[in-house]
């Protein structure tokens, strides 16, 4: 990819997927041919949405 072009959605959720099957961030970033900076910004920044996310449903569990 050119420098400076917009990650997707659908590729932010690859690069999180491959980081769970055990996937490093050069590994993923050569795969997908992003930098490993970019895979690891947004394999955090997709991860701490999944979390709050989870962490907002299980709030309605609480009594």
């Amino acid at each position: 990819m050119a420098k400076g072009t917009k990650v997707t959605e659908k590729e932010r959720e690859k690069m999180w997927q491959l980081y769970q099957q055990g996937g490093s961030f050069k590994a993923i970033a050569k795969k997908l041919r992003r930098s490993p900076d970019t895979v690891s910004r947004h394999v955090h920044e997709y991860e701490a949405a999944v979390r709050a996310t989870g962490y907002v449903l299980n709030q309605g569990n609480i009594k």
